[in-house]
């Protein structure tokens, strides 16, 4: 009987000790990732064309999206977000943005480099930054 709850009480440890890991563990941001360079258009044309190729290559990756800004806007969490131009008149790409004070103008190129979170309508990147501003 001792055993078994010296064998219980060991795994419950380690239980509560992974979990603490996991809680304490830094927030991976984009900042210290290396994003991989993609055009708006090209990656909103890959993922209307085969979603689950483009998931495999893009999805919780960071990236580097360069394309016009066709609109800015807020969220219902009252984060801004901006929409990169594609061929698709209805839909782009949506960039979430970490920081409000760092949203481009409607008309501007930029690029801006964040985590590819899916594709619905638009492919989404949260997390985003314009690396410019960062340097």
């Amino acid at each position: 009987m001792k055993k078994i709850l010296l064998i219980l009480l060991v795994i419950v440890l380690a239980g509560a000790g992974i979990g603490i890991y996991q809680w304490n563990k830094p927030h991976k941001t984009v900042d210290s990732e290396k994003g991989i360079p993609v055009q708006a258009k090209l990656l909103f044309s890959e993922f209307s064309s085969n979603e689950q190729a483009a998931n495999k290559k893009y999805l919780n990756k960071a990236l580097e999206v360069t394309g016009e800004v066709a609109t800015v806007d807020q969220n219902q969490d009252k984060q801004k977000y901006i929409v990169l131009k594609t061929d698709d008149a209805f839909n782009g790409v949506m960039c979430t943005m970490r920081d409000s004070n760092q949203v481009p103008a409607v008309g501007q190129t930029v690029t801006v480099k964040g985590f590819c979170s899916g594709f619905t309508s638009d492919v989404k990147l949260t997390d985003c930054m314009l690396p410019e501003a960062g340097k």
